[in-house]
Order: structure tokens, then C-alpha cells, then sequence
């Protein structure tokens, strides 16, 4: 992609250039897999997005959209052209980036690959076409609008030929600073899903833990929402926000909310000229890990599996056993361990019959269910661990009955 320097700022060892490009150079130098960077949360509805072509048509401004360069870069003279080839990726700006993408390739098929039946209206030979268009790779809108336009003898190559566009192409800076310049970046806009959020500043650690919980398989937040996966899970199934938020429940010793908060969570701190976010004990990471495989194991019936799925679940049985590393002599290692000899025992008291209809008597005017299911399991996991109980798990008088009200 040929571009030129307008400007330039430096952030430590990082370097942003403020660039100069014609649409024409950055639609045709996209990467093929620009959409699929990592700490991207994926393509999301935008109504406002999705009337770009109008942006176009009218030769109107588009917002600077901010990439990060390929590792062999060198920072350039302000009023030098350079070109960027297709070594980057999208750091601010995918959804511009793919209607963009998406309204070119749309222009590309019109010309090259569509014969335009010119005496039915568009919007009947959209509507006529729209599932082929989809089989494309198309949108049916975005096609109507174009053909539209071409009808009216608008040239749409010629469009982003003479269009430009302001790029931000940083250079040097590492993972853990893309990572905080993109939350940063999206801060003023369409919020970023939390869960999305809190797996990007662990995101060092997805590879650990889908080795360590191998032949299983690790969601994230893109592949498959939450909600999702808790009402859908299957044997061996984790999601990797809801590991994040019960790791950190066992390493705070309570119980974590993944909030707006949780990012900052006591004893964590990131820092943005590190090149990790957090420092994680991997010996810790592992044997958490290897907990809930045979916790896993153990719950092999459908009531079990869903009930592993779900995050006030996770967050209460490792908040539990964080709590009692706390209190009690050991290491946060040796009481996973014990566990471990116990999973069998602990299973064996669930009544998770008995949990699901009493979880299904809560009402949302009156509590926060979500607060009250992890309360439950923390404090009935801790008890457990500390012999306090033995038997079935009577779930409906759990702390009615002031049997755990010195779980803390």
C-alpha cells in the first residue's frame, strides 16, 4: 500500500505515523485474514456502518482507522512515501475496514462477474438475487445501493480511486501495548464486550490452558457468546472468560465479578510498557487447570455439564477454594490437590436437582440471581473443604439455616 507521512509522534520505542492514502490502496491492500486479529472482537451490526457507500458516493471524510505494521518497518521522514504492502493489521476500524472491503468486492462482481437486467427495477432484482448474492459473500443491501448508483452512471472504482483516507500505521509496539491502545481506542465507542475485554489482557494464557485442558476445546467470547455456550455446553467444553474469572477467584481467594471493574482486580496490575499484562503463576495456571478436567469428569450427566457452564458456578467452586488457601495452612496448589481427592465426595453432595429448582424460585425483582448462585457455591465449596458438610446439599436453606454464615 503506497502511502505518505503527514506526521509522526513517539511513545517510548513505539513510533505512530499519520499517513495518506487513496481508498483504492488500502481496500486492495487489506490482508486476506484482516478480519480474523486476534484481540478483534469480530463483525457487528451497525446500521450507521452500513450506509458507508453513501459516505463514499458523496466524497465525504471517513474517520482514521489505526494500524499496526509489520515487524520490519522503519519509521519514516514526515513528507516521505513509503509503501506498506499488505504486512499490517487492524487496530482501530475493522467495521469501517470490512463495509469497506465489503462495498469494493460488491463493485468488483457488478462489473466483472453481473449481467444487469436493465428493465426490472433494482429492488425487485435484488430481492430476485439476494440469495446468490449471500452465497457470494454479499450483501443484498450494499448491492442494490451500488447498482443503483452505476444505473445513474456512478463509476464505484472510480470512487475509491479518488477518495483518501488518514491512516495511523504504529510501529514497534508490542502485544500487551496493542492490546491497551485498542481498549482505549474503543472506549468512545460501542462498548467492547466485557468478556471480550477481560480475554484480551489474559490473553497470553489461552494457549496454556487449551494444551492443559486438551482433548477439550476452548471458546472464546467471538467464536461463541457466553450465553451460548452455558445453555449449549457439552463434555469438555470451557469458555475461556469464564476460566479467566474463576482463575482469578481462586488466586484473590473470593469471589471476582467480571464488571467494568474487573480488569483492576486486587493485586493485578498492568502495565503498558510491559510486554505482558499480568504476571500469572503458570504453576498455579496448571494445576487450576488440571482441577477442572477431573471436575469435569466427574460431571458427566446433563445436569452436571450445565451446570460446570456457567460462570457463578466456576467463580464459586475456585473463589471457595482461593478463600481457604487463604485461611488454612497450604498453598493455593496443595488445596486444589486435596480437592482433586475429593472431587468424587464433592459430586456426590451437588444435589443438583435440588439446585435447580431452588435457583429457579429466585426472584430477579428481589435479588441479583446471579450474586446469590455464586454466594451459594462459594460458601457451600468452602464448608465442604473445611468438613462443615457432608450430605446432600440443601440448596433452597443453604444459608437460611445459618449453617455456612461464617463462610466468608
Amino acid at each position: 500500500m503506497k502511502m505518505e507521512v503527514l506526521d509522526s509522534i513517539r511513545e517510548g520505542d513505539a513510533t505512530c505515523l499519520l499517513c495518506k492514502a487513496s481508498l483504492y490502496e488500502y481496500v486492495t491492500s487489506l490482508p486476506a485474514d484482516f478480519r480474523d486479529f486476534y484481540i478483534q472482537r469480530g463483525i457487528v451490526t451497525n446500521r450507521f456502518l452500513d450506509n458507508l457507500w453513501d459516505t463514499l458516493a458523496k466524497r465525504r471524510h471517513i474517520p482514521s482507522i489505526v494500524l499496526v505494521a509489520g515487524p520490519n518497518l522503519k519509521a519514516q521522514q514526515i513528507g516521505a512515501s513509503f509503501d506498506l504492502g499488505s504486512d499490517f493489521k487492524v487496530l482501530d476500524g475493522l467495521q469501517r475496514s470490512h463495509r469497506l472491503r465489503e462495498i469494493w468486492d460488491t463493485i468488483k462482481y457488478i462489473d466483472n462477474s453481473f449481467v444487469d437486467q436493465g428493465d426490472i427495477p433494482v429492488a425487485r432484482l435484488t430481492r430476485k438475487i439476494a440469495q446468490g448474492l449471500r452465497a457470494e459473500g454479499l450483501s443484498p443491501q450494499v448491492f442494490q445501493k451500488i447498482l443503483e448508483a452505476k444505473r445513474a452512471g456512478v463509476n464505484g472504482s472510480e470512487t475509491f480511486e479518488v477518495n483518501t483516507i488518514w491512516l495511523e500505521v504504529w510501529i514497534g509496539l508490542s502485544e500487551a501495548q496493542q492490546i491497551q491502545k485498542m481498549l482505549v481506542l474503543n472506549a468512545g465507542h460501542k462498548s467492547v464486550n466485557i468478556k471480550h475485554q477481560i480475554e484480551l489482557l489474559f490473553w497470553s494464557n489461552f494457549d496454556v490452558l487449551e494444551n492443559e485442558l486438551q482433548p477439550g476445546r476452548l471458546f472464546r467470547e467471538k467464536d461463541k457468546a457466553s450465553t451460548s455456550y452455558s445453555k449449549e455446553r457439552r463434555s469438555g467444553e470451557f469458555h475461556f472468560a469464564h476460566l479467566i474469572s474463576a482463575f482469578v477467584s481462586l488466586a484473590e481467594g473470593g469471589i471476582v465479578t467480571t464488571n467494568a471493574e474487573f480488569s483492576a482486580a486486587q493485586s493485578f496490575t498492568a502495565d503498558e510498557s510491559d510486554d505482558s499484562l499480568f504476571d500469572i503463576d503458570d504453576h498455579l495456571l496448571s494445576a487450576f487447570a488440571g482441577t477442572l478436567k477431573l471436575l469435569d469428569g466427574e460431571l458427566r450427566d446433563e445436569l452436571g455439564i450445565r451446570w460446570l457452564g456457567r460462570e457463578v458456578v466456576m467463580v464459586g467452586i475456585f473463589g471457595a477454594i482461593g478463600s481457604v488457601a487463604h485461611t488454612h495452612p497450604g498453598t493455593k496448589i496443595k488445596i486444589l490437590s486435596d480437592f482433586n481427592a475429593r472431587i468424587k465426595d464433592y459430586v456426590s453432595i451437588l444435589n443438583l436437582e435440588e439446585f435447580e429448582r431452588w435457583r429457579n424460585t429466585l426472584e430477579l425483582s428481589k435479588v441479583n440471581i446471579g450474586n446469590v448462585n455464586r454466594r451459594a457455591v462459594f460458601n457451600a465449596t468452602k464448608a465442604f473443604l473445611e468438613g462443615r458438610i457432608s450430605s446432600p446439599i440443601d440448596w433452597r436453606n443453604l444459608n437460611a439455616k445459618g449453617v455456612l454464615n461464617d463462610a466468608s
